[in-house]
Parts: structure tokens; sequence; C-alpha cells
């Protein structure tokens, strides 16, 4: 039997490019993709610009969305 994955519906903030030098003289681009889901505050993934597809971003979005989901917010008195 084959259980269907679970769908999130995901709106896209925001696609930056930023580029950083790791070593002097080697650029190293790298997208930002700013997203929200239901539920979830907006949040930020990181992606290798030579690596972005739009398939490898929305495998990573849900990667994030499914590790988010999994932790407990911690909450308290002062």
């Amino acid at each position: 039997m084959s259980k269907k994955a679970e769908e999130y519906n995901v709106t896209v903030l925001s696609r930056d490019e930023i580029t950083t030098y790791p070593k002097l003289g080697q650029a190293v681009v790298t997208i930002l993709v700013t997203y929200i889901a239901a539920g979830l505050p907006p949040h930020t993934i990181r992606i290798l610009k030579d690596k972005w597809t739009l398939q490898t971003e929305r495998t990573l979005i849900r990667a994030s969305i499914e590790d988010r989901l999994t932790r407990k917010p911690e909450t308290f008195r002062v």
C-alpha cells in the first residue's frame, strides 16, 4: 500500500541572489528562497546557484517544512 505524501500550500515570497567569497577571489553565488506555509512563520532556505532547479527548490522546501513541523515550541512565563 502506497501512502500519499502530505501536500503543503507554499507561497514563495522572494528569491534573492547573494555572492560570498569563502576564499579570496572565489565567488560563490547562493539563492535565498523565502517562503511561507500555512501555520508556520516565514523561513529562508539557501541553494547554491549552480545546483538550483525548481524541483530542487521544492524538495528542499518540503524537507524544511517537515523538519519544522517536528519541532516543539518552548513556552514559559517570566
